[in-house]
């Protein structure tokens, strides 16, 4: 995380947790732009309001040019149905609702973006990027698993969730991507080459981002992960 300003201007990255925080952070790096923005984990979509709220309260606000909202467009019954887009539009409308109740003085509100990814005219512009994509349900790790598409490791793991499934097993969705991943790591780092000081011992996105297969494979070139680097790129754009 970084609070210093870019060029004297305060670009602010909202995403769901740490693993998000810390994905976009080594992005970033790749990037050679780690030092442009300042994070804000809201600990979970459901916070998204009350963070946007205390983004408005911030001394500081009117040195905030641009906010990037990051979101898993999960599956929908854990957003009550609605479209991950439609929730950041009503997380801006609460905290600007919340915002002026508490202070009719002042005039102050977030623009609401009109698509994912576009970033509105205004101070400060605000824009969402919605993981893996605008139309697809998910999340960050299906980003990855987007990356690995034609990887036969990965084959064998959907395999393997299909064997649990046809067991009884029935799984979480919210929970498939992480635990899909893990067996993913799991099984690459049987491979001798892999299986080495604390690679053998890492199961999570965040641990996996610095494993030596995810430098080997050239992870943070692959064509997935473009949306991602453009919108970073554009929330940096005057």
């Amino acid at each position: 995380m970084s609070d210093t300003s870019l060029n004297g201007k305060l670009r602010l990255l909202v995403v769901e947790g740490r693993g998000d925080e810390y994905f976009f952070t080594k992005l970033l790096e790749h990037l050679g732009k780690q030092e442009s923005f300042e994070f804000v984990d809201c600990e979970g979509k459901h916070n998204l309001d009350e963070e946007l709220t205390n983004i408005l309260n911030r001394d500081d606000f009117a040195e905030i040019t641009d906010i990037g909202i990051v979101l898993d467009n999960d599956y929908p019954e854990n957003r009550n149905g609605n479209n991950a887009f439609n929730a950041v539009i009503e997380a801006i409308e609460v905290a600007n609702k919340n915002f002026i109740m508490n202070n009719p003085q002042i005039s102050r509100r977030l623009v609401k973006p009109r698509a994912p990814r576009v970033k509105m005219v205004g101070r400060p512009r605000v824009s969402a990027l919605l993981l893996p994509s605008d139309d697809e349900d998910g999340a960050i790790e299906d980003l990855v698993f987007a990356a690995l598409h034609k990887d036969k490791i990965l084959d064998c793991v959907n395999a393997y969730f299909t064997c649990l499934c046809e067991a009884g097993i029935k799984s979480n969705e919210a929970r498939l991507p992480k635990s899909k991943l893990s067996a993913y790591i799991s099984g690459i780092v049987t491979d001798e080459d892999f299986a080495r000081h604390d690679d053998a011992k890492r199961l999570f996105l965040t641990q996996a981002i610095d494993m030596k297969w995810w430098q080997e494979k050239d992870m943070w070139n692959r064509p997935a992960f473009d949306d991602a680097k453009a919108f970073l790129t554009q929330l940096l754009d005057d």
